[in-house]
């Protein structure tokens, strides 16, 4: 008599089930753990904000004021040594403070790269090979934000994801001497911020250049006419977080690709449109004056940094107030509500909605 082992296994049914069950499991698991994720992300650059107002205020200890919007070292493209053209970052003195000596220490000196003597803090924007430049500094950036898309066929440049507040300052907020935000040509002290540093935004999230090169967080509409007028204008020029396809954008250079360019345009902010808003130049180039809008990857809002170094999550649907209102005259209080009020340094306003 023959006798046959049974053998015991799994029909293909049973492995077709078990595969859709681990396929449905894993469908389910995957959203919590980039929720995971990006909840790490989000605290990081929060972190890094922190670490920013330390340094902010390791600067005011240092020389009694807070660093500038853009800094001069009196010189041009054309002169011999080159310099700066006048629109280098006061971020710049920060390095110190933030483990960047190295950096700091080439940046304050003169110095001849790539054949080309330059001015202590730094030449004009465009030099690839002044080290300082493309120094990839880890604090500057926050870890949601995709890589940077290239600049000028190169992505090598240091980015930056955190930009300075003008407040609801518009005409000329690049070049004023005295902006109503934060960040002005000229130094802020402590003195100057009567609205009381808690309440006083300094900067915020403004997420750099990536992927879709007509997305609004990353890039800004060339020419927007009224501005200072009508800054509701700026959002016609987009839908759906993309810019029309009627509208000019600069793509050259996206905003926050590199981290010592002291203009508006590419690392600062102003607080008029609601975060995640398109930002607007009035000229084609970003060398000027505009309405920039703070946008991150997180979402519903952007973080924030506050004069006195505590950080908050400002919501996409903070209070705008009439953004078809002019810009405000100096001292009088912001028509953009309760966005507005943050970021102004003196216009006798405090706010408790946030």
């Amino acid at each position: 008599m023959t006798l046959y082992k049974l053998r015991k296994g799994f029909t293909l049914i049973e492995l077709l089930v078990v595969i859709a069950i681990i396929a449905i499991l894993i469908g389910l698991l995957l959203p919590a753990v980039q929720k995971v994720r990006e909840a790490a992300s989000k605290m990081t650059c929060t972190n890094n904000l922190k670490q920013m107002g330390l340094a902010l205020h390791g600067v005011l200890q240092l020389k009694g004021e807070f660093p500038a919007l853009n800094e001069t070292n009196n010189g041009t493209r054309g002169t011999n040594p080159q310099g700066n053209e006048g629109r280098n970052s006061g971020l710049m003195h920060l390095l110190p403070f933030i483990e960047q000596n190295a950096a700091y220490t080439i940046l304050s000196d003169s110095g001849t790269f790539g054949g080309v003597s330059v001015l202590p803090f730094g030449p004009i924007r465009d030099r690839s090979n002044y080290p300082p430049y493309v120094t990839q500094i880890k604090v500057f950036v926050c870890p949601s934000n995709p890589p940077p898309n290239p600049i000028w066929g190169t992505a090598a440049w240091g980015p930056r994801s955190y930009a300075v507040s003008v407040g609801d300052t518009i005409v000329n907020n690049h070049w004023n001497t005295s902006n109503r935000g934060a960040f002005s040509r000229n130094a802020t002290r402590v003195s100057d911020i009567s609205d009381g540093l808690s309440n006083t935004l300094f900067m915020a999230e403004r997420a750099f250049g990536s992927s879709n090169n007509r997305s609004i967080k990353g890039y800004f509409a060339n020419n927007v006419a009224g501005l200072n007028t009508m800054p509701i204008n700026c959002l016609s020029t987009a839908s759906n977080g993309t810019f029309l396809t009627t509208q000019s954008v600069m793509t050259d250079r996206p905003s926050g690709v590199q981290w010592f360019d002291g203009y508006p345009a590419f690392t600062g902010v102003c607080t008029i449109l609601p975060p995640n808003s398109p930002s607007c130049a009035s000229e084609n180039w970003g060398d000027s004056w505009g309405v920039f809008s703070a946008s991150s990857n997180h979402s519903g809002g952007v973080n924030g940094l506050m004069g006195d170094g505590s950080v908050r999550f400002i919501s996409d649907a903070i209070g705008t107030g009439n953004l078809s209102s002019a810009e405000p005259a100096s001292g009088a209080m912001s028509p953009y509500g309760v966005w507005g009020a943050m970021g102004t340094k003196s216009s006798n306003e405090v706010s408790n909605e946030l």
